[in-house]
């Protein structure tokens, strides 16, 4: 039999949620059977599914679903030669805050084996165990660069999205945007529908007013020719939010080709940065507040004709 001791990063799960973690491959109803006649045990006794875990329990299962042990987080061989990584802004036990650059996708399904996460197991910084590891706390888009937020321990990890859902969170954005709004400033009300069926070249959501209700405030700070550089303040946060809300007011964002743009800036690239960020420290509680600088080229974009 193979026996884990449990740590904080399982302390309050369920049982069977935290099972479902570990051992991805075997079916939820194979895991309650062997929980019945006590092939899975905590404490060498039979356990109910919604037992819940604290540190220092032991849970014992069969040789034979062992989870493999966790290797020493490794930088992939292509990684290096890639060169697509991060500027780490903040970091201590429990955070990490990045500025992650354009083109590199925050999650895996981009169709590159080089993401965020891929990055962030390679570091070795963070806690992992057989069911947790660093994750980013919110996405940013591959094409959008700027500041996103990392929990590196199982505290932070559930914390952040408390955060998140009470509007503790305070992110700003900067876009350069096709043509120049009449309106120096305004407010775009207007609810947003995920499109289930939307094809990659397709807007992934658009107005409805079936959809949820989505509020992004802009601000022109500067003018040129044909472009306008907006400063954005979020108050919802919505799928591709922005990049629907502008297209919206006739005002997509620069080679943001699938919300309607007629600039071409490269492959997948469009003028969209996570200027600023706020929140307090998701185990402190101390205010924190972070700033990216805005990208050279937005700016030249702005005042190309």
């Amino acid at each position: 039999m193979h026996e884990i001791e449990l740590t904080e990063a399982e302390d309050g799960q369920r049982l069977d949620r935290y099972l479902r973690k570990l051992l991805p491959d075997t079916a939820l109803g194979a895991i309650f059977k062997m929980l019945r006649v006590g092939h899975i045990r905590i404490d060498g006794k039979k356990a109910k599914q919604n037992l819940r875990l604290a540190a220092g329990m032991r849970v014992t299962l069969p040789d034979s679903l062992a989870p493999e042990e966790s290797a020493t987080p490794r930088a992939p061989a292509n990684q290096q030669s890639m060169g697509v990584a991060p500027r780490i802004v903040f970091r201590d036990d429990d955070l990490l805050v990045v500025d992650k650059p354009a083109g590199l996708a925050a999650q895996p399904g981009s169709g590159q084996d080089h993401n965020l996460l891929t990055w962030l197991d390679a570091q070795p910084f963070g806690v992992r165990t057989a069911t947790f590891r660093p994750a980013p706390a919110h996405r940013l888009d591959r094409g959008t660069s700027g500041l996103l937020v990392i929990g590196l321990s199982p505290v932070a990890a559930r914390a952040l999205p408390d955060a998140f859902r009470a509007d503790q969170v305070q992110k700003g954005y900067v876009a350069v945007v096709d043509g120049v709004p009449k309106n120096r400033a305004g407010t775009i009300d207007a609810p947003l529908l995920l499109r289930e069926n939307a094809r990659q070249h397709q807007p992934k959501v658009c107005i409805d007013d079936a959809g949820k209700h989505a509020r992004t405030d802009f601000e022109v700070v500067a003018a040129g020719p044909s472009r306008a550089m907006l400063r954005l303040r979020l108050h919802t946060g919505r799928t591709h939010q922005i990049r629907a809300h502008l297209a919206h007011i006739g005002h997509p964002i620069a080679g943001d080709r699938r919300y309607g743009s007629p600039s071409v800036l490269g492959h997948g690239a469009f003028l969209l940065h996570a200027a600023e960020l706020a929140l307090p420290h998701p185990v402190t509680g101390e205010p924190l507040q972070f700033e990216s600088p805005v990208p050279k080229h937005f700016r030249a974009a702005v005042q190309q004709k």
